[in-house]
């Protein structure tokens, strides 16, 4: 088995395990204190030290080898889910689930540069776009069966249990990197004896010497901002109309849509990456928009669809445009600052768009509520339409900066766009 292969089947291992574990700690912390906010922290914590740990993650990436990093990280996170396993088997609050968490995300911060690295050094630049088409089905396990597996188990095993099956997962990823480690090497791409803020001033300058990467970050900044809004969200949505069984089906059922949209990079990579960002928030935006239509698991799973057919599209063009601008020397700490950049819209949403939910748009859209005769008419009243009218609204900026993105193409698209032409002799990254 390649490089690449053994690393999309970690990662491929890793999100099932991670999606189990959020989508029964979403549950838990929703039914037991029915506050958005409450559950939105929850997120907060397992992915604000992932975001912002990231420049440093990414310096130590070049600094030494990339795959002894990622080793470190899924191995330490263990940790981190063993207090959160005794935190919730004591019943302790919230506070508790919180700093288990902030643990576990701070040692998993060291696998994300290390990963999208380690990517450049087994893939030929030829390949970028379907290199980056197949790690995202990796996201199709944590959005299309962890959900579903949860479900399911949540009521048989317990969280408890989900914690352990997500501890299993994150050993089984060292494994295949200690694998990866012995095919591809040790020694770490960048030997110079430079300090932590030399290589990070180096990082930085990468990438802002480059237009397209500057646009690429102020758009996704935005993006990020509407899904981390959609995932805090999404369960409030859900759980008052069905039980716990029901939302991971249906959100299994919506997330369906990322096999279509993984499929779709690999069939449009020739597709210049600035016209796949402009379809993929196009699409997101459209099916956000839809999310406030109707109070149905169905329907919420069939737009849902739609939004996650849109996101690999989306994904794959800034990925690629990134990517190719980026000196491989400089790669890991420079994804490591793109991230820190481009993801902190999901940490404002995680900290602010619990808050708005719960002391703004649901008590709006209640029975009886300041706009249940207005809007209500449109989206419904009672528990979670004033969820959904959020990411409605959401929808409606993301459509937006779409149509930005589309004025924007030729500034996102300055290099030579043959790069990523599929190469007669290479029809695969594999």
């Amino acid at each position: 088995m390649s490089p690449l292969l053994l690393l999309v089947a970690g990662a491929l291992v890793n999100a099932l395990g991670t999606g189990m574990t959020s989508f029964a700690l979403g549950v838990h912390v929703y039914t037991t204190t029915s506050s958005a906010a409450a559950a939105s922290l929850v997120q907060l914590c397992a992915f604000a030290p992932i975001v912002l740990l990231a420049p440093l993650a990414g310096v130590l990436a070049d600094r030494h080898d990339r795959r002894l990093m990622m080793i470190l990280g899924d191995g330490g996170s263990v940790l981190g889910l063993a207090l959160v396993y005794l935190a919730v088997s004591a019943g302790a609050g919230t506070g508790a689930v919180c700093a288990g968490l902030l643990v576990s995300s701070c040692l998993a911060s060291l696998t994300e540069p290390a990963l999208r690295a380690t990517v450049t050094d087994v893939v030929d630049p030829e390949n970028y776009v379907r290199a980056s088409g197949l790690l995202q089905l990796t996201a199709a396990a944590r959005y299309l069966l962890a959900p579903l597996s949860a479900g399911l188990l949540l009521g048989r095993v317990g969280i408890t249990g989900i914690l352990l099956l997500d501890a299993s997962t994150c050993l089984i990823t060292v494994a295949l990197t200690a694998v990866v480690r012995t095919r591809v090497g040790t020694v770490a791409s960048d030997t110079d004896p430079a300090g932590l803020l030399t290589r990070l001033a180096e990082g930085w300058r990468a990438v802002t010497a480059s237009t397209a990467v500057r646009s690429v970050i102020g758009l996704m900044v935005v993006v990020t901002f509407a899904m981390g809004s959609v995932q805090a969200l999404l369960k409030p949505i859900l759980l008052p109309l069905g039980p716990a069984s029901a939302v991971g089906l249906c959100e299994t059922l919506a997330a369906i849509g990322l096999l279509a949209g993984s499929a779709a990079v690999a069939a449009l990579s020739a597709t210049p990456p600035a016209r796949l960002l402009t379809l993929g928030l196009a699409g997101a935006g459209a099916a956000m928009t839809l999310v406030c239509l109707h109070p149905s698991m169905v329907w919420v799973a069939a737009v849902g669809a739609l939004l996650f057919a849109a996101l690999p599209l989306g994904n794959a063009g800034a990925d690629a445009i990134a990517r190719s601008e980026l000196p491989n020397n400089v790669q890991a700490r420079a994804w490591g600052l793109i991230s820190v950049l481009t993801q902190s819209g999901y940490l404002i949403a995680f900290a602010l768009i619990g808050l708005v939910a719960d002391h703004v748009a649901e008590p709006a859209l209640a029975d009886g509520g300041a706009l249940a005769p207005t809007l209500g008419a449109l989206t419904g009243t009672g528990p979670g339409r004033g969820c959904a009218a959020v990411v409605s609204l959401l929808g409606l900026l993301l459509l937006g900066v779409a149509a930005q993105t589309h004025r924007w193409r030729h500034r996102l698209a300055p290099v030579d766009q043959a790069q990523f032409t599929p190469s007669p002799r290479t029809g695969s990254p594999c």
